[in-house]
Formats: C-alpha cells, sequence, structure tokens
C-alpha cells in the first residue's frame, strides 16, 4: 500500500508542476489575443511566476521525506524562503505591459509623462528625471511580447510619483488597439497542449489516485 501511495504522489505531483505552466502559457495566449494591452506591476508579475514554478521547487519534497532527510528538507525550504523574499520587487519597482511592442509602450510612457509634468531625459530605453531621483528603464521580451518598465526611486516622491505613472500609463494604453497576434494564438495552442499532459495522466491512474485519498482519509 506504502509504494501504491507513493505512486500516487508521483502522479499528483506531475500533475501539479505542468497544470501551472499550462495555464500560465493559457492565460498569456488569451492577453496576447485581447486588442488592448495589460498592466500589471512588476511585483504581481514575479508573484504570478513565483505561483508556477513553486511546484517544481517542491518536487524534491517527497523523496526527502522517503529518505528521512528532515533536515535538508527544513534547509531547503527555508533557503527558498529567503530567497523569495530578497527576489520580490517592491511596491515601486515598476510594471510589466503584456500584448504590446517597444514602441508602443515607449510612446505610451512618453504621454503619461507628459500628462504629469515630469520632465527629464532620454538615452535609448532610459529615461531618468531632472530631478535625479527616478529612473525608468524599458527592457522587451520578444517570446511572450511583453514590456517590463522598471523604476528605480532614491525618494519618497519619486516613489509616490511611480504610482502616479501606473495609473496613467493605464489611461494612455487604453488607446491603443491592435488585432490578435500570431504568438497569442501560439500560445494558447501550446498551454491547452499542456493541458492534455496531466488530464491524461490523471484519467490513466484514476484508480491509484482514489484508492490513496481513500487510504489517506479513510
Amino acid at each position: 500500500m506504502l509504494a501504491l501511495d507513493y505512486h500516487a504522489v508521483d502522479v499528483l505531483m506531475l500533475v501539479g508542476n505542468v497544470a501551472p505552466i499550462a495555464l500560465y502559457f493559457l492565460v498569456l495566449g488569451l492577453v496576447n489575443s485581447h486588442a488592448r494591452p495589460c498592466l500589471i506591476t512588476s511585483r504581481s508579475d514575479f508573484l504570478a511566476l513565483t505561483t508556477v514554478l513553486l511546484p517544481l521547487l517542491i518536487w524534491p519534497v517527497p523523496e526527502f521525506v522517503r529518505a528521512h532527510l528532515f533536515g535538508s528538507l527544513a534547509l531547503g525550504l527555508l533557503l527558498a524562503v529567503l530567497a523569495f523574499y530578497y527576489l520580490l520587487p517592491h511596491a515601486a519597482a515598476g510594471f510589466v505591459v503584456y500584448n504590446v511592442s517597444r514602441s508602443q509602450c515607449l510612446n505610451a510612457l512618453a504621454a503619461a509623462l507628459r500628462r504629469l509634468n515630469l520632465s527629464g531625459r532620454w538615452d535609448n530605453a532610459v529615461w531618468t528625471s531632472d530631478r535625479g531621483d527616478l529612473l525608468i528603464e524599458i527592457r522587451q521580451f520578444s517570446l511572450l511580447r511583453n514590456v517590463s518598465i522598471h523604476t528605480t526611486p532614491s525618494s519618497d516622491a519619486a516613489r509616490d510619483c511611480v504610482h502616479h505613472i501606473g495609473l496613467e500609463l493605464r489611461r494612455s494604453l487604453q488607446s491603443v488597439a491592435q488585432l490578435p497576434s500570431n504568438m497569442g494564438a501560439a500560445l494558447v495552442m501550446l498551454g491547452v497542449t499542456l493541458m492534455i499532459l496531466p488530464m491524461s495522466m490523471v484519467a490513466r491512474h484514476i484508480d491509484d489516485l482514489v484508492e490513496a485519498m481513500a487510504h489517506l482519509f479513510g
């Protein structure tokens, strides 16, 4: 029975690892199929990506439990928590815009800065305020069709300003209209294809899963 339970755990771990990734690509595909860009904070984007990758990080947990390496398991979990704490972007770290080109994002950001009467200078894709307390850097990730806007405020006023920039940037992006992209369709197909794997695994091992759950809660 113990071997059966471990087999069911392996199936559940595989499903738990693949399903979030499939859902992530499916959501990205739907976002990239929309007529408007989607803006979220860098912190929200980091939390979403962490949620997707978290099952991959806990994949070794059953093996540690089977080998009774509880000290190593506790140390690994502690290191993971510390890494999450130090990597988590702060509230004014910037934004991520999906379903947008680099030029569209630059134009929308420039319009937002003008409406806020913020003066500064551009150096390629880097904007620096005249007061020197705010730096904005644009980075594009073409594969997922998104643009990252990294903000580095060095004063309380600049951190408050980042919030208002986000509001005005969202307003600017509302005027951007475009046709669904080929990348959006490809991401949707990828998400659906990946989703088939966990569904087929559950269907093939449903008896083992039911028996394991009955043994666990019975």
